[in-house]
């Protein structure tokens, strides 16, 4: 049953990698901007930028101004959308690997 799902789920993550990809992407841009808005080092920012990205928010890493507040919160949309698509593509193999189970 594993090996199935592992197939499945990387069948369907390589028919959404663009997307994936646009949105790991748009994840290191921001923090690209957060390094030249707050003055911090792009290895900082770009931990901050995932820690966001992912909704951990750990806090030890925070913006002071307003336009890196803007671009946390784009971050941290674009981390929705990231989580959202990695469920769906978790659900959706293992609802393949089940049926193929079921089949055989």
């Amino acid at each position: 049953m594993f090996t199935s799902f592992t197939r499945h789920f990387f069948r369907v993550i390589w028919h959404v990698k663009v997307v994936i990809l646009m949105l790991v992407a748009l994840m290191v841009a921001g923090a690209g901007a957060v390094t030249l808005v707050e003055k911090m080092p792009f290895g900082n920012s770009l931990y901050f930028a995932f820690v966001t990205g992912l909704t951990i928010g750990y806090g030890d890493i925070v913006v002071k101004t307003s336009f890196g507040r803007l671009v946390a919160l784009l971050i941290g949309f674009v981390g929705i959308l990231f989580t959202g698509l990695m469920v769906a593509v978790l659900v959706l193999a293992v609802r393949e690997s089940y049926e193929e189970s079921k089949n055989n």
